[in-house]
């Protein structure tokens, strides 16, 4: 019995007519007549009572009747939500993001993107941004939200909106700068203990270096927290950036803009160049262009 067993048989059923069944299917009375008697043989069971102008369903053609509409209607959801998954309005987005932008700028990013697509799931993976890379190679994830630098030749990009960086100390630190200022002069960091990402490092030194200055780097790390962890122990003063500052929850920290010169770290959402993209992550991606996140309009190319 197939799926055109079942149409045929229902719209029998329904019709109580072979005639009007046949009519309704535009296939001749006869060819579908004998459709219905080799159905029947093949099940071994009766599924009509004919006589001259109606035919009455029997008892096993009662129960094939429901079973019928059961499997018709799950056909019918099955397409239905088959053609949800390619539109993008069901399925699983896997994505990927640093520690700072996953804590800070992604939860806004995915409130906005569940008004829009309640039914879709989520595989979030954390990370530093070589973490991120690598899980989208190897296809575990179909976006990254990265720091830059990255590979512009093997990741097509959408700009994130920059941001500063900032001192994270504890006020009785010893080598702590007491202002009341919002802010901090780079220079006035030359001879602090600094905790860095790996990332910031060549950017710190350049510019320490155009001061005609040396830093005094006492940690680098992959991953943010650690060093806002270590600054929170009094052990030294973490440059992260701004949003990374709100990760920990500690009530003796203090964070100051660094200015003359600015630092800035940028960021991007990456796929791997010339991979197809499910529509879960195009509709992600459709967010930008037309939101604004953290007060930024964000748009390609920015």
């Amino acid at each position: 019995m197939d799926i055109r067993d079942i149409k045929y048989f229902l719209a029998i059923a329904e019709e109580g007519n072979i005639t009007a069944a046949a009519k309704r299917l535009h296939i001749a009375q006869p060819p579908l007549s004998r459709h219905m008697k080799e159905l029947e043989d093949q099940l071994g069971v009766q599924l009509f009572e004919r006589g001259k102008r109606k035919v009455k369903l029997t008892e096993a053609g009662i129960f094939l009747r429901t079973r019928a509409e059961q499997i018709i209607d799950l056909l019918n959801a099955t397409t239905t939500e088959l053609k949800d998954f390619y539109i993008g309005d069901r399925g699983t987005l896997a994505i990927g993001a640093v520690t700072s932008v996953a804590g800070t700028l992604l939860p806004q990013l995915i409130k906005i993107f569940r008004e829009r697509y309640p039914h879709v799931v989520f595989r979030l993976r954390e990370g530093e941004s070589r973490r991120i890379t690598e899980l989208l190679d190897s296809g575990i994830i179909d976006l990254g939200m990265v720091k830059l630098p990255f590979d512009t030749d093997l990741y097509d990009s959408i700009s994130l909106p920059n941001e500063p960086l900032v001192a994270v100390f504890r006020p009785e630190h010893p080598h702590a700068i007491c202002s009341d200022s919002d802010s901090i002069n780079l220079r006035e960091l030359v001879d602090k203990q600094l905790l860095i990402h790996r990332k910031f490092e060549a950017m710190i030194t350049k510019s320490y270096e155009q001061l005609g200055l040396t830093p005094s780097i006492l940690c680098e790390s992959d991953d943010v927290m650690p060093l806002l962890a270590w600054a929170d122990a009094g052990i030294g003063m973490a440059i992260v950036p701004k949003s990374a500052f709100s990760l920990i929850h500690s009530t003796r920290l203090i964070a100051k803009e660094i200015v003359n010169p600015s630092l800035v770290t940028g960021g991007a959402v990456i796929w791997v160049r010339n991979r197809y993209l499910p529509a879960t992550a195009h509709h992600f991606l459709g967010l930008f262009g037309n939101r604004n996140i953290e007060g930024k309009r964000v748009l390609a190319g920015q």
